[in-house]
């Protein structure tokens, strides 16, 4: 599906970044792989992509400081040449309550969550212009940019933000045939586990018995529910998708409340329903 296209994707040392980046090199695109440290999750991804046999690449660069963005796309274009599909998935989360959030932790999280999701866009958009590259741009949103969860007004105002510059990276970049969507991911379970946990995935989070009866899918969302929207993103089956946030949630922002478990407090309100 996406042979020979050239990815690169931010914060994909681990977590739902590593599974977008295996799921690009599945369906045949080389892979540009970032994160902060070169750790062992990040080598861990790097053997994972080897048997795709695709064209992988590792940048070490921290994505909220624009000269290390500059320096990572020229990492990436030396090895790949050109760039066909950027994901911003990045993030710095630091949960506090509003009355608690210093101002190192509020630029913390905007320098990575919307000033580096604004220029790695800008840049990726750059070289792909230059190049008459049809290309795709993909931002990770969340459902927080549409309903408040505790400790997180920051990073809920952040992705707000990234579904809003969405639309209008799409909007100014039309004319060159760049589409630019988001994935707005809900409860979704992105530990690190071992192979041999794998089985746990989904099922052991801590917020997962509170949380399933207010999903109508009955599941905990895994990382590949994201990967699969962002391959779709991505190729051709979206030519004519633009600035969109895709929601994938399981249903959770429906509000919808089953019968069999209409007796049953919502975790994140303050209302009791009768």
């Amino acid at each position: 599906m996406l042979k020979g296209k050239n990815a690169l994707v931010t914060g994909s040392g681990q977590g739902i970044g590593r599974e977008i980046a295996l799921a690009l090199a599945r369906n045949g695109a080389n892979v540009g792989v970032n994160d902060l440290e070169y750790n062992s999750a990040a080598k861990e991804t790097i053997e994972l992509l080897k048997p795709y046999n695709r064209s992988v690449s590792w940048h070490r660069h921290d994505v909220g400081n624009n000269k290390e963005i500059d320096l990572m796309f020229e990492e990436f274009l030396d090895a790949h040449g050109s760039i066909d599909i950027f994901v911003n998935n990045a993030y710095v989360p630091i949960p506090k309550p509003f009355v608690k959030v210093t101002e190192d932790d509020f630029d913390a999280q905007v320098n990575v969550g919307l000033k580096g999701y604004f220029f790695c866009a800008q840049r990726a958009a750059q070289e792909m212009i230059s190049k008459s590259t049809k290309g795709r741009i993909i931002n990770i949103s969340s459902l927080q940019a549409f309903r408040q969860w505790p400790n997180q007004l920051v990073y809920g105002s952040i992705k707000s933000a990234v579904s809003r510059m969405t639309l209008g990276i799409a909007w100014e970049l039309s004319s060159h045939g760049i589409n630019c969507n988001a994935v707005a991911p809900g409860y979704i379970d992105s530990r690190r586990l071992q192979k041999d946990e794998e089985h746990q995935r989904g099922e052991t989070e801590w917020y997962v018995d509170e949380t399933k009866p207010w999903i109508p899918a009955r599941r905990i969302g895994l990382p590949r529910d994201i990967a699969n929207i962002v391959i779709f993103f991505a190729s051709e089956a979206s030519d004519y998708v633009n600035g969109q946030t895709l929601v994938s949630d399981g249903g959770f922002l429906s509000g919808g409340t089953p019968n069999e478990f209409s007796k049953q407090s919502h975790p994140y309100t303050i209302t009791t329903l009768e």
